[in-house]
């Protein structure tokens, strides 16, 4: 869960990063004339009132993105943690096998199990109902 965690924050950052770089390109643009150095087009005259605004705009859908990116995110995670477990006999599924509890924890949390009796269960015991 936790590597999950980092490499889902690491897109995260990526995406950032990467409209970000469009809004740069964006006034690397408008400041040195990037298709005039590049490819030889005509010299156009910096609109910086245009770039503004573009960049703006860039950098307003790249936070969109990055929040529905990450609402994603935490749903896969809350999903991923959930357990399904037969209502009748206790027994968890993973994948497409039906392992007893004692198995499920012990492969998925490398836990060692053993067993007692609550007070509940101990008094109806020693005192069943008839």
């Amino acid at each position: 869960m936790v590597v999950r965690r980092v490499v889902f924050g690491r897109i995260l950052a990526l995406e950032a990063v990467a409209f970000l770089l469009v809004a740069t390109v964006l006034w690397l643009d408008e400041l040195i004339d990037l298709p005039h150095l590049l490819f030889g087009a005509p010299h156009s005259v910096p609109r910086l009132a245009e770039c503004a605004f573009e960049s703006l705009l860039t950098i307003l859908l790249g936070a969109a993105v990055v929040a529905v990116t990450r609402s994603a995110f935490r749903r896969i995670l809350y999903l991923e943690s959930l357990v399904v477990m037969c209502a009748w006999c206790r027994r968890v599924r993973e994948g497409d096998q039906w392992l007893s509890m004692e198995q499920f924890l012990a492969r998925q949390h490398h836990a060692r199990t053993t067993h007692g009796i609550c007070d509940a269960c101990a008094a109806a015991v020693v005192a069943p109902d008839s």
